[in-house]
């Protein structure tokens, strides 16, 4: 199906991902990665701010302070929305310096979920990693190839984890935590496109953006196609739930490897849109730190 459209970012992003609805603060956070940026657009007042950090960021989060949690090409920082300064948590990947974080997302305790990928996007060197407030982590999977869809669906006990460059999303145990990616996805992508970042509604089902496919599309939690909805570009990047009735869905999009043909036929590549939906979804779980 199309529905209506609505651009939110000011400018075209090369790659626009890890889309937060800030509930307490009527704002939407994003990141551009390549771009360096941390986006933030306040619903109530229209006002943008924005922050270029000094390497790539993948994903941003509010915390129990006035500060923000990033996610970095080498590690966990908080960054000082006043100052710009950042201050580590912990760094990531230490031991293979081509890869940099992908996307993130906070459970329902406020811990980190964050997955790593070769940069270079040729390697099966990524891991998901799980970090606390203290700064503490745990390494959960390794031997991933490029690290998206980090969802929890809580009343069903699943995290729903994805490997773009494998095509696949699984749905794991959330109690009991176990390595099942040799079992059947919960969701594969047709040949050609990629699923990228999800988001989970108030009715456990899967919204997934699949890169190069020009779609999002929203799974049962039995891995049944529900709805398809058809986007004016060929690169989603990510999707979250927001807005004041929370039946907002944000996406998020890229721009990168697309001619000056391709960018004119499709003026909303590389921005951060909106629609409206039939079924809310829950705001983004902030970090449990401060």
């Amino acid at each position: 199906m199309t529905t209506t459209v609505t651009q939110i970012s000011q400018q075209r992003h090369h790659l626009a991902e890890g889309p937060f609805w800030s509930d307490a603060e009527q704002s939407l956070y994003w990141v551009d990665i390549p771009a360096c940026q941390v986006w933030c657009w306040n619903q109530t007042t229209g006002q943008y701010t924005h922050w270029t950090l000094p390497q790539k960021v993948s994903a941003v989060f509010t915390t129990q302070s006035n500060r923000l949690l990033v996610t970095l090409a080498d590690g966990v920082a908080y960054l000082d929305k006043e100052t710009g300064v950042l201050a580590y948590l912990c760094k990531l990947d230490e031991d293979i310096p081509g890869n940099r974080s992908n996307d993130a997302k906070c459970d329902a305790n406020g811990s980190l979920w964050v997955g790593t990928m070769d940069d270079a996007e040729t390697s099966l060197t990524g891991r998901l990693w799980k970090v606390l407030a203290t700064g503490e982590k745990q390494k959960m999977l390794d031997g991933i190839g490029i690290a998206n869809t980090l969802a929890w669906d809580e009343s069903r006990d699943v995290f729903y984890f994805g490997d773009s460059m494998k095509g696949a999303v699984h749905a794991f145990s959330s109690a009991e935590f176990t390595d099942i990616r040799d079992q059947e996805a919960f969701l594969k992508t047709p040949a050609g496109m990629g699923p990228d970042g999800s988001a989970i509604d108030v009715e456990g089902c899967l919204w997934n953006a699949q890169w190069d496919g020009s779609r999002v599309v929203r799974y049962s939690p039995q891995g049944e196609i529900l709805q398809v909805i058809e986007l004016p570009f060929a690169k989603p990047t990510s999707c979250a739930f927001g807005g004041a009735n929370g039946k907002t869905l944000f996406i998020t999009s890229a721009s990168v490897d697309m001619n000056e043909t391709e960018l004119e036929a499709s003026s909303l590549a590389g921005h951060v849109v909106a629609i409206e939906v039939d079924v809310a979804g829950a705001p983004g779980q902030a970090f449990a730190g401060a």
